[in-house]
């Protein structure tokens, strides 16, 4: 049986939830709301192929699958790009290991008060997301934000604190992007909320 679309409410309702245990299944339990987000924003972006499908479940479940590998991926290179930017400084020279292990650390109590120092809305989205742990769309529905709203407010956010660290310190990490170093820019800014 090929249902018809769009879906009436309480179908819909059965879909979302059978959609939303595809994606539990294939994801940590912190990130099922963000890639759910993300199909969902494809099916109303492509409707037209949607309507169009000679088997709309079929399609969007192929979608779904499309989305979860997205999330991967997107994952993988940020990971790879931080770890790769974070090991050069601004003048290009690699930087030295300290080799003590309490560098991460160190540099992980610089964050809160870094992210005082953003814009109110960006350093709300990342006390939300980065600190307090709630999904993209929990934050979003917090503050009465769509989903895609609050998904930019988090990525312009963590560029906002990438750069204001990197005023700061000069990091390394190594390659699985772990903290191994990090050296303050000039000699008084030993702690970066200063």
């Amino acid at each position: 049986m090929t249902a018809r679309w769009p879906l009436p409410p309480e179908a819909w309702r059965a879909f979302e939830a059978r959609l939303r245990g595809y994606v539990r299944r294939r994801v940590d339990s912190t990130s099922v709301d963000d890639v759910l987000g993300d199909i969902l924003l494809r099916l109303v972006q492509h409707q037209a192929q949607l309507a169009s499908a000679a088997s709309p479940s079929a399609w969007l479940f192929r979608v779904a699958t499309n989305a979860i590998a997205d999330h991967y991926r997107r994952r993988s290179v940020e990971q790879r790009a931080l770890a790769q930017l974070w090991a050069i400084d601004e003048d290009g020279h690699e930087l030295e290991a300290q080799g003590d292990g309490s560098a991460s650390v160190e540099l992980a109590q610089c964050l809160l008060p870094l992210i005082r120092t953003l814009p109110d809305a960006y350093g709300e989205a990342l006390r939300l997301t980065d600190i307090e742990g709630l999904t993209q769309t929990a934050a979003a529905r917090r503050l009465g934000l769509s989903p895609s709203g609050m998904k930019s407010r988090v990525q312009r956010g963590r560029a906002k604190l990438k750069q204001a660290l990197l005023r700061c310190c000069a990091v390394q990490t190594d390659r699985h992007g772990a903290v191994v170093a990090y050296q303050p820019r000039s000699p008084g800014a030993s702690k970066c909320h200063q």
